[in-house]
């Protein structure tokens, strides 16, 4: 039985085995357990939630070829998520903001978002867990309707910053700790990957071309585990492109050795200790 429920208190107790999958982002293991499962409202919510993040890794909900198909194939597991209480709890707001923003119907996305935000669990930054992924992608979603809407540029800077820093903060430990149990887990998360583009992108926009490279640098030389590889190298494609469009040997940043010294424990073991002279000389080592 995966989990069980106190229908008095509304609490569950969650099946470490599951836990550890949903850490993980391995949504076919868990639609596998909970077949043997006895039906329950948590039951549904994680039904629900295995059966969305599926097929958004299938159809990610940052393209929008997949709106039409979307808003076909996800009415029933809309429903399943709405029948497993997800309307009143963190995890089930920021799963339906993600269903809603995959199916274009952005004012409810924005309601769920809001939400969210405002029911934020206290334990969140304790540990790394699933909640705090899904706030991370919470936040990215709040800078994309910001944008749509073109409100505020520092408030939409902000929530791609708070999505990038607690997704950094989660990725990390997750790795430290080894609770990836397969190299091979697809882990690729196409709204966490939008806000690492789209936040030194905003500020090279806003002529903050210095602090565009301090970021596009910092993600480059952070390690990275095996899985977001594709993002990584997604990111150097975009940062080389800024060298290349906004940056000449005249007002080239220099990396300092300061700077060196403080990102050489997170470097990877392949990449070059050589400090780069000029753009071109980085645009190279890239």
């Amino acid at each position: 039985m995966a989990t069980t429920t106190n229908s008095h208190s509304g609490k569950h107790r969650s099946d470490p085995e599951i836990e550890k999958y949903r850490l993980e982002l391995n949504w076919t293991k868990i639609l596998d357990k909970l077949k043997a499962a006895k039906v329950s409202e948590y039951v549904k919510f994680l039904d629900g939630e295995a059966q969305l993040e599926y097929y958004l890794q299938q159809y990610p909900l940052t393209d929008s070829r997949h709106i039409e198909q979307s808003r076909n194939d996800l009415i029933r597991i809309e429903n399943l998520l709405k029948s497993g209480g997800s309307t009143r709890s963190f995890e089930g707001q920021c799963l339906l903001a993600k269903l809603y923003y995959a199916q274009a119907r952005y004012d409810e996305c924005l309601t769920n978002v809001n939400l969210a935000i405002n029911s934020i669990p206290n334990d969140i930054n304790e540990q790394p867990n699933r909640s705090s992924l899904l706030l991370a992608e919470i936040y990215a979603l709040n800078g994309l309707l910001l944008e749509k809407k073109n409100e505020d540029l520092h408030e939409i800077i902000k929530s791609f910053d708070d999505s990038c820093k607690l997704s950094q903060t989660y990725y990390g430990a997750v790795e430290k700790t080894k609770n990836l149990s397969n190299d091979n887990l697809d882990i690729e998360n196409s709204l966490i990957e939008l806000a690492y583009q789209r936040l030194p992108l905003l500020h090279a926009s806003n002529n903050n071309i210095k602090t565009a490279i301090e970021i596009f640098r910092s993600y480059i030389q952070n390690v990275h585990i095996k899985s977001l590889e594709t993002m990584r190298q997604t990111l150097i494609k975009q940062y080389a492109e800024l060298l290349l469009k906004c940056v000449c040997k005249g007002n080239y940043i220099p990396i300092t050795i300061s700077d060196e010294k403080n990102n050489k424990v997170n470097r990877r073991t392949s990449q070059s200790l050589f400090i780069p002279r000029d753009v071109d000389e980085e645009i190279l080592l890239l």
